[in-house]
């Protein structure tokens, strides 16, 4: 009885481990492919995030690109209105430079000067008299 019950006990220990050994290689297949499916769906999330990013940076780009045409029109424009405005701007930057020496002339007769003094004027109060004193 000792031996054949203990050989018995023992097999259906085998058994019985390698039973739950296959289920918990059961249970890690089907982690391992639940694992994979989210990682999927997660790639197909972040696909269509980026995708939505690119898209957003795409009009932006055009945007920019639209608007750096317009400035370097802009400028176009005011480079040849400048270039017809320089001559114009040069008689009336002389016009002015004339009137303001005219109203310099006249201004000098009523100017003041002002000079600077070697020494400092200084009134000692009372108290800064007695302050002195004590250092």
């Amino acid at each position: 009885m000792s031996e054949a019950v203990q050989l018995e006990q023992l097999l259906n220990e085998k058994s019985n481990v390698e039973g739950e050994a296959k289920e918990l290689e059961d249970e890690q297949r089907k982690l391992n492919m639940r694992a994979k499916a989210l990682t999927e769906k997660i790639i197909q999330e972040l696909k269509k995030r980026n995708s939505s990013k690119q898209e957003t940076l795409n009009k932006l780009q055009t945007t920019v690109d639209d608007l750096e045409t317009q400035l370097n029109a802009l400028s176009v424009s005011h480079v040849s209105k400048k270039a017809d405005a320089a001559s114009v701007d040069k008689d009336e930057r002389a016009e002015a430079v004339e009137s303001f020496e005219e109203a310099s002339q006249e201004t000098i007769d009523d100017s003041v000067s002002v000079t600077e003094v070697a020494e400092p004027i200084s009134v000692d109060t009372e108290k800064e008299r007695k302050k002195r004193k004590f250092f």
